[in-house]
């Protein structure tokens, strides 16, 4: 089993358990914006403790413009703005039809990545393509 793929699979453990507890505190007196903010300070706190206790601070300055610039898009685009539209899904709905259908964003990142980046598709992208399209079909 290559790295890549146990990452993957740890990811996928951890994904799948933080919306249930996501869900749990949505239940309370929490809105989905006050939600984001709660969940983002201890992010936010842990990854600047790391940084500065393996004295990795400098590498903030190596890191070129165009990339932090992309990169803080895509933390807002998905750690904000998609962060607080899941959490209004998931205060309105059941985790076991919000999460797997928030879960087709590959589909998405797919599409994107063919138009804009010029990836290939492939025989194998298509079929997940199709089984992805097929989940959320049953999940209607």
């Amino acid at each position: 089993m290559s790295k890549g793929f146990l990452f993957a699979l740890i990811t996928a453990l951890v994904w799948g358990l933080a919306p249930v507890f996501e869900k749990m505190g949505m239940r309370g007196r929490v809105d989905p914006y006050l939600g984001v903010v709660i969940r983002t300070i201890p992010i936010a706190l842990v990854g600047v403790t790391g940084l500065l206790f393996m004295g990795r601070v400098r590498e903030l300055a190596t890191a070129d413009l165009r990339s932090m610039i992309m990169i803080i898009i895509g933390g807002l685009l998905a750690g904000f703005v998609g962060q607080i539209a899941f959490y209004s899904a998931l205060k309105h709905s059941e985790a076991s039809i919000v999460v797997p259908l928030t879960a087709t964003y590959p589909l998405v990142a797919l599409v994107i990545s063919v138009i804009f980046l010029g990836e290939a598709i492939t025989m194998q992208k298509i079929v997940g393509i199709g089984f992805i399209v097929g989940g959320v079909v049953l999940l209607r």
